[in-house]
């Protein structure tokens, strides 16, 4: 929701320099306030974990959470500062923030009295307790952007003044990483609405990449941690999030405790599949759709045979007789080769863990796993101790839920607790890119009330000009007109071929800035001499298109750009022209800042060939 600015008659610049010292000053004093209860509570941990009492191990586990928390409070204190009036008269300043600090009237974003940030000036309310409302009146309201102590940008609106920028810096712009700290602090309330859905029941956020999806799920799951009407139901050891691969899994779990998420499993599907059947003599080998067409009709023939399976009755002791079995029937002799490989390689793709899955599933009735729990003995002396337990969450989050199967979807389910049913969904079934994949909610037997989906039309990622060249291209995008502006879209379009990789190189090291570079390729083979050119440079980044998905960088080079460069699809691997429009826009949506298309023909020609 965006409100106007503008200097009401009554507010001269002397009182907008009151008002921004009186907020620097309290800035200050908050900072030395949390670094004293950091050391207090450094010293408690270091007391703690020491010891090695298993309640003394959790205490030390839990000041160490602490301390982080207030290592990501210190720099941006709070980002709204609330003066309030009860109906009995009470007078209050409440200040918010990414984690609380209750001597210092600093309340997290997650608490019930947060809603007020949202609040016009005048009367409110708001559910305090379970049955306690809260009623008085909302007198004064600041808005902070706050950096290493600094304010950098401060709005104030009260009964006497209308909404008024008090303090604005030329921000800085954010080279890396996602901006989760100043989302919260910048977050709609339509979208705090959906963070503070119902904790039971599936969810659904859906949008275009660049809407934010996976931000607003992150802060979907923090609420469910840490509001005090939730959190008796979540806890760091009930959740898991599934992302799509081992570098999305290192970047999340980076981000999330600055939020306040510690210690919540972050995993992919085949780190959990591969823990579920107990194998540690293999390696996942991830393959590329819509590149390789013999390997597109090797996974065909996989899916075929996945989606017969049903008896997992018997007895194998080895894996890859069981998938030898499953697959006899539907494989050809090119086909038998491909997998003896795999076998030798002690190799295993997304439908050969699915299937193990499955029969996995069907014979024993649930997953299970092994829970440690603590005996106290006679002598008072603790022992730990193991026990097989059903493997029960009470939240799991789907990231990128386009590149799951069906029969993942519904694998992972089976494993949600009954009393919560909480499932949540992120992604855009419009940027599927990897074969067999959901194409419907039927598919999985889910069905979304309009309270249980968000579907987010704004991009906060790509610039005006990025999704214009996009739509140029033959998609079918919708451009906001509060899109900010950037850099046209580049089409160098060059012949000879050897002249693209100097052409890059040369623009390349003639940068200054301190950005991230992305260049994406739709195979190893348009990228390789990219690998090695850049092999040293941190800031250059060499992906293929599918590894890229969901990530961002300021520029992108999206090379190898050819007429033909997919090949003949073969008439039995249905939709695969589907996958190759949908890889072209995944990595057009990479770009925030700068797009450049590099090869020897336009995009939107090669474009016309797959439609």
């Amino acid at each position: 929701m965006v409100v106007p600015l503008y200097d009401p008659p009554g507010m001269q610049s002397e009182r907008k320099g009151e008002l921004l010292r009186e907020a620097a000053e309290r800035v200050a004093q908050v900072q030395v306030a949390i670094h004293d209860e950091s050391a207090k509570v450094g010293e408690r941990f270091e007391r703690y974990r020491k010891e090695k009492d298993p309640v003394a191990q959790r205490l030390a586990a839990h000041f160490a959470d602490r301390v982080d928390e207030l290592e990501h409070l210190f720099p941006s204190p709070f980002f709204v500062r609330c003066d309030v009036s009860s109906v009995a008269g009470e007078h209050r300043s409440l200040y918010f923030g990414k984690h609380q600090l209750i001597e210092e009237s600093i309340f997290s974003w997650t608490s019930p009295a947060a809603r007020l940030r949202f609040a016009d000036i005048g009367y409110v309310e708001y559910l305090a307790k379970e049955s306690e409302v809260w009623k008085g009146s909302l007198d004064r309201k600041d808005q902070f952007l706050i950096n290493d102590g600094k304010i950098v940008f401060m709005t104030s609106e009260s009964t006497n003044y209308a909404r008024t920028l008090v303090h604005q810096e030329e921000l800085m712009k954010r080279k890396n990483g996602f901006m989760l700290p100043e989302i919260v602090e910048r977050m709609e309330r339509a979208q705090d609405d959906v963070v503070r859905a119902d904790y039971r029941g599936s969810f659904l956020i859906a949008g275009p990449a660049g809407s934010g999806k996976t931000t607003l799920a992150f802060h979907r799951i923090a609420y469910l941690l840490q509001s005090p009407d939730t959190s008796p139901y979540f806890s760091q050891d009930n959740m898991i999030v599934f992302v799509q691969d081992d570098e999305t899994k290192a970047y999340f779990s980076q981000l999330l405790p600055e939020l306040g998420i510690h210690h919540v499993a972050v995993t992919t599907f085949a780190a959990w599949g591969f823990e579920r059947l107990g194998i540690t003599d293999c390696s996942f080998i991830r393959r590329a759709n819509g590149v390789d067409a013999s390997d597109d009709v090797y996974e065909l023939h996989k899916l075929q045979a996945l989606r017969s399976v049903s008896d997992g009755k018997k007895n194998v002791s080895d894996i890859f007789t069981a998938l030898t079995s499953a697959y006899d029937k539907y494989f050809s002799d090119q086909d038998r080769l491909k997998f003896d490989d795999q076998r030798s390689r002690r190799q295993l793709d997304r439908i050969d863990l699915t299937i193990l899955l499955k029969l996995e599933l069907a014979k024993r009735g649930e997953f299970t796993y092994q829970q440690e729990y603590f005996e106290q003995m006679k002598n008072f002396e603790i022992r730990r101790k193991h026990t097989t337990s059903p493997l029960r969450y009470a939240f799991i989050a789907l990231d990128e839920i386009q590149n799951y199967l069906p029969e993942q979807v519904s694998l992972i389910r089976s494993c949600v607790d009954g009393s919560t049913n909480a499932m949540l969904y992120v992604g855009d079934l419009g940027q599927r890119v990897l074969m067999g994949t959901m194409e419907d909610w039927s598919q999985v037997g889910e069905h979304f009330s309009p309270g249980r989906r968000v579907e987010l039309d704004k991009v906060y990622r790509s610039t005006k000009q990025i999704l214009e060249y996009i739509r140029h291209v033959g998609f079918d995008v919708t451009v906001p007109s509060e899109l900010r502006d950037g850099p046209s879209v580049i089409e160098h379009v060059m012949i000879p071929s050897h002249d693209e990789l100097e052409r890059v190189k040369c623009e390349i090291n003639a940068e200054t800035g301190d950005i991230q570079i992305g260049i994406l390729g739709f195979s190893e083979a348009d990228i390789a001499v990219y690998r090695e050119a850049f092999a040293n440079n941190g800031r250059v980044h060499v992906l293929t298109i599918h590894q890229a998905q969901g990530v961002e960088f300021e520029r992108v080079y999206l090379v190898g750009i050819r007429m033909g460069m997919f090949g003949e699809s073969p008439v039995e691997v249905v939709g695969r022209q589907r996958i190759q429009r949908d890889l072209i826009y995944v990595a057009l949506t990479r770009a925030m800042d700068e797009l450049i298309i590099v090869g020897n023909a336009k995009l939107s020609d090669v474009f016309a060939q797959l439609s």
